[in-house]
């Protein structure tokens, strides 16, 4: 992985990048940020997870740089999906999220970096560079969670969720029906009840509201 991605690099060619986030105003600054280095330009920007998996398959960027919290399935689903189409994809996450569950997550979808939106733009670009070049890389503020993690095998009562659990569990929290889930995330009415199921024995929760106090108290959604 990481001799196919170092070497775009070295190339003549900038590494092209695409941005996906919701806000087209961040999108517009993320554009001028990144292409402020030379060796780096914006091929596309998207607003969704959804368009994200069409635009990668169409134009295969170097990197992603990927918004966690947006409309649809999101961006962890959209990682695991680009992931499953492309084993070697370079994604970087881009979130307002310092959240140490998103994080792992993240990870677990296949992202290969995380960089917080409160991160200084020199830390965006080695970001870009290190993902491409097949390597992990986290922003400075969120050592101290990889290291929390290292130290504690929980990841407080979202640890005991499965990958697919847990993005049923965020978009129910974020105000969509099971029906919406089973939409977004290409599964079932029966399959994604059945997760319902689970992810109320799991987390003592009765609801999708007391779902989203949980998810907002822990960081996983905007108030």
């Amino acid at each position: 992985m990481g001799e196919r991605r170092a070497s775009l690099g070295t190339a003549a060619s900038a590494i092209s990048v695409m941005v996906v986030d919701d806000h087209p105003a961040l999108r517009a600054g993320l554009r001028s940020l990144i292409e402020s280095d030379a060796g780096l330009r914006v091929l596309v920007d998207v607003a969704s997870g959804e368009a994200a998996y069409g635009e990668y398959r169409a134009q295969r960027p170097d990197v992603v740089v990927m918004d966690l919290s947006m409309d649809g399935f999101g961006g962890i689903e959209a990682i695991r999906r680009i992931r499953s189409l492309d084993p070697l994809a370079a994604i970087l996450v881009y979130s307002v999220h310092d959240s140490r569950v998103l994080l792992e997550r993240a990870f677990e979808a296949g992202a290969m970096g995380f960089v917080t939106k409160g991160s200084n733009v020199d830390s965006l670009l080695l970001g870009i560079r290190t993902v491409v070049g097949g390597q992990p890389f986290v922003s400075p503020d969120m050592v101290p969670l990889i290291m929390q993690r290292l130290g504690s095998p929980e990841c407080g009562p979202f640890g005991r969720l499965t990958q697919r659990e847990f993005q049923v569990f965020r978009l129910l929290s974020e105000g969509h029906s099971l029906a919406e889930c089973a939409r977004l995330l290409h599964l079932s009415s029966k399959t994604v009840s059945n997760h319902f199921t689970q992810i109320r024995a799991k987390l003592g929760v009765t609801s999708p509201a007391e779902m989203a106090r949980l998810a907002i108290k822990h960081g996983l959604v905007e108030p």
